[in-house]
């Protein structure tokens, strides 16, 4: 995720309200701003999953990238696929050096809410695709 690690790599970022997929994660995005080095010790484990308490389901990690944590394995590529280009967007957008069209909040709660109430299923026809494609082209991937 090169644009999402790449926020995660401005001081202080925190994620924009700039566009329909970025609002799909409103308020559910946490920060880790205290790179350390790579986290070997079980304590980080601990450490990291209080910071994703109270409906956090994305983690931007300073210095480092990007977790994402969903019911599935379809959906967690789901969110992640959708926060990368919402990332792109914003690394896109920070790049003009032009003022920011940031979402008002009531906007943005307001999509967040369809966006999340949206059908699960079409994260795991997303995925079922995605596999699709690789059965054709690269059956290996299965062994």
């Amino acid at each position: 995720m090169p644009n999402a690690t790449a926020l995660c790599c401005l001081q202080d970022f925190e994620f924009l309200m700039l566009d329909q997929n970025a609002c799909r994660f409103y308020q559910r995005i946490a920060y880790d701003r205290h790179y350390s080095g790579m986290a070997l010790e079980a304590s980080q484990g601990q450490r990291v999953a209080g910071l994703m308490a109270q409906g956090k389901t994305v983690l931007f990690m300073g210095n480092h990238g990007v977790i994402v944590v969903a019911p599935s394995v379809a959906q967690a590529f789901d969110e992640l696929y959708y926060l990368e280009k919402a990332a792109a967007l914003q690394v896109l957008a920070l790049s003009t050096g032009r003022p920011l069209a940031v979402l008002p909040d009531a906007v943005a709660a307001l999509a967040g809410a369809q966006w999340n109430a949206y059908p699960t299923q079409f994260s795991q026809q997303h995925f079922d695709y995605l596999k699709r494609i690789l059965d054709q082209h690269e059956p290996d991937y299965k062994t």
